[in-house]
């Protein structure tokens, strides 16, 4: 890789990056991701101790995450300035300052200055959380796209994992909330010290262009020499502002509504419906995220393999589908705890794939609107998200208004259930095949085009 004058405010890089480089700040890019969703998380899992030390009832609970959402949504919208101004500053500094507000959260003693300070932290997530998935885009050839997305996933699943994993091992010991934000808060920090030195960005020429394969590198570079960057990012919210992008968006922002419960509100469910200890309630939410990952990786992988999207999103949906009406069925049952965990695994293994698999298509819709403008089409999703954050908050406070009440639980997860069947039809949006053989076809005709011939068997490339 060609040698440059670099600095602390200047990231970008002018050739594209070897493999393993890729690989590497792919890496950066996930930990970034992976801990400002485990500080984000730490509060639900501690949620049963908060709310009584600072004297929070549950209906101002959620209000917190209302505002939260409702926060995050208007500051995704300023994500898009990564497009201009690149994504590895945003991502290094807002760790930083996102780990020190996590820390300071824990010397506070009034409801009022802990939701001020959570309520700032939730803002300032909301820009970062859109710079890390366009890192993530910039550098992943679409050969290995939703491997890529997968890793990215790792990010908000991994989260909630380390969250009630470190939860349910460390509250036994410690007995107090503030020992989660302590230990969040540190391990921000060191995740900022491997970003500040090693994150880097795409320049802006660079990461205007569509990649299909790591073949066409020597390509990339000669092109991004007649690139005019200023005239392609002119009018960007014209340009991003399209059915098909805002209507994905909003699809899979209802596809996750149980996932928002389990998020912000797992813990509470276990806890007090069926009646598991917080600790116990924790390790089995664990086992569900674990499973998360895992799933997503497969997922991605065989996406690639396959070189299709869409029917991966609606096959892995309708999974989703029985397995959340099976969940549904033991909703104020006696569960057994390793019944519960083996149905926690179960549900985790299809939502995650159809997940992933949405997520490498809807980069590469936005590529095809304005591969210029990617962090602007993540932004809309980052606003769409969230709005459909708030909206559900509010509707889960309105359907379940006693956390005791089994049947409230269950005609909220009825509402994702629906969420899953509103998803389906917007799959039809993206771009993609449905068929294997006519993508690789697709991927085999630009390629010789560019005097790039690969042989079949070499779809999915290293992510």
């Amino acid at each position: 890789m060609a040698t440059q004058q670099w600095s602390f405010l200047q990231r970008d890089l002018h050739v594209y990056p070897t493999t393993s480089r890729r690989i590497w700040y792919l890496t950066l890019s996930v930990a970034a991701t992976f801990v400002l969703y485990y500080e984000a998380y730490v509060l639900p899992s501690v949620a049963p101790l908060v709310l009584p030390f600072f004297g929070i009832t549950f209906t101002q609970y959620i209000f917190l995450n209302v505002l939260l959402g409702a926060l995050g949504a208007i500051s995704s919208l300023l994500g898009s300035l990564s497009d201009r101004i690149g994504r590895a500053n945003l991502v290094v500094y807002g760790v930083l300052l996102n780990s020190i507000i996590i820390l300071v959260l824990t010397l506070t003693r009034t409801a009022w200055l802990f939701l001020l300070i959570s309520w700032f932290g939730g803002f300032l997530e909301g820009i970062i959380l859109v710079a890390t998935p366009a890192l993530v885009r910039d550098f992943s050839p679409r050969l290995g796209r939703a491997t890529a997305m997968a890793f990215w996933t790792i990010g908000p699943v991994g989260g909630s994992l380390l969250a009630t994993t470190v939860a349910s091992q460390t509250l036994p010991i410690f007995g107090t909330w503030q020992s989660q934000y302590i230990i969040a808060g540190l391990v921000g920090l060191v995740i900022t010290v491997l970003c500040f030195f090693g994150l880097r960005d795409l320049s802006a020429p660079l990461r205007a262009q569509i990649m299909i394969s790591t073949q066409e590198k020597a390509l990339l570079e000669a092109r991004a020499r007649g690139i005019d960057v200023e005239t392609s990012l002119k009018h960007p919210w014209r340009q991003m502002l399209k059915s098909r992008v805002i209507l994905s968006a909003f699809g899979i922002s209802v596809f996750l509504l149980t996932y928002y419960a389990f998020v912000g509100y797992g813990p509470i469910l276990l806890t007090n419906v069926f009646q598991y200890s917080l600790p116990l309630a924790n390790g089995l939410l664990g086992i569900y995220w674990i499973v998360d990952i895992v799933a997503s990786i497969i997922g991605g992988i065989i996406s690639d393999r396959l070189e299709v999207r869409k029917p991966m999103m609606i096959i892995f949906t309708l999974l989703t589908i029985v397995s959340s009406i099976v969940f549904i069925s033991r909703i104020g049952q006696q569960t057994s705890a390793a019944f519960m965990g083996v149905l926690l695994g179960v549900s985790a293994l299809v939502g995650p794939v159809a997940y992933v698999t949405w997520m490498a298509a809807y980069t590469e819709t936005l590529e095809e609107v304005n591969p210029a403008l990617v962090a602007t089409g993540i932004a809309i999703w980052g606003f769409v998200i969230r709005v459909v954050v708030v909206l559900s908050t509010l509707g889960f406070g309105f359907v379940v208004t006693n956390v005791l009440n089994p049947t409230q639980w269950a005609i909220w997860w009825w509402v994702g259930v629906a969420g899953y069947i509103v998803f389906l039809p917007t799959v039809y949006l993206n771009t993609g095949y449905w068929s294997p053989a006519r993508a690789r076809a697709a991927v085999q005709a630009r390629l010789r085009e560019e005097g790039l011939d690969i042989e079949p068997k070499a779809s999915a490339e290293p992510a």
